[in-house]
């Protein structure tokens, strides 16, 4: 491992990380935070994936190793934190993947000369896109990974967790921050996205024995990034992932 990922929250700590990343009223540069701390990457890939750059990841890490991680939970958003959580609610407002730096700017009441030297406003939605992605690849493998199941059952917690979201008040925001592949930069990070995930849920079916881990892996990987066609008939949709997750295990969902 590397040894900028050295960082070892404590249990308590943990929990509370894990807590925050869950919530769905955790702000996202609380989510952020939490993410960094526990997160297993190295502090180069969590700085692109999160857009918060390596000195801050780098400085959140540090205070955790130093046992001063509950600190981040207290300490009040920076500008560039503060900056990020706005836009990406404008974009979710606006129901399209467009953003007015603006509009913004207004909001926080910023000059719009000092978010110009932050970000263009290309480079404001793209940098929401991808740590939206990151905050929410975070939460979906948090929350399986919490579930109190054996092995198998958490490989049908997997189809939940889909039809859950499908079904939740966000999920057309984050179809609204999901970058086009039409874009090349954006396009390589969602596939970076969907690789990443594709492994956590081939290491879930690695744990439960099944025979093909990659064919689930594979299954969740097509199912999220088709997710909304299960709008219009999520019940039959997740009705369709059980049964294949019960022909992937050999036997039926328990009740």
């Amino acid at each position: 491992m590397r040894g900028d990922t050295s960082a070892r929250p404590t249990a308590a700590e943990r929990e509370r990380f894990e807590a925050a990343i869950v919530a769905e009223t955790t702000p996202g540069y609380m989510a952020v935070r939490a993410l960094i701390a526990l997160g297993g990457e190295t502090n180069e890939r969590l700085a692109r994936s999160t857009t918060m750059g390596r000195e801050f990841v780098a400085g959140v890490r540090r205070r955790v190793a130093d046992g001063k991680g509950a600190a981040l939970f207290a300490e009040r958003p920076s500008t560039v934190e503060r900056v990020l959580d706005t836009a990406t609610e404008h974009i979710v407002a606006a129901g399209r993947c467009e953003l007015a730096i603006g509009g913004v700017s207004a909001t926080l009441g910023i000059p719009r000369r000092t978010l110009h030297r932050l970000y263009t406003a290309t480079e404001l939605l793209e940098a929401c896109q991808r740590r939206a992605l990151t905050i929410w690849r975070a939460r979906f493998e948090c929350r399986i990974r919490r579930v109190d199941a054996d092995d198998v059952e958490r490989l049908f917690l997997v189809a939940d967790a889909i039809a859950d979201w499908v079904g939740s008040d966000r999920f057309h925001g984050d179809q609204v921050l999901t970058p086009p592949l039409s874009a090349q930069a954006r396009g390589e990070e969602l596939r970076d996205f969907f690789a990443a995930l594709e492994r956590f849920a081939t290491g879930l079916a690695q744990q439960a024995q099944v025979a093909d881990p990659r064919a689930f892996g594979t299954f969740v990987a097509i199912n999220v990034a088709g997710a909304p066609a299960w709008f219009d008939r999520c019940e039959e949709a997740h009705a369709l992932a059980v049964a294949f997750v019960e022909r992937l295990t050999g036997a039926p969902r328990r009740t």
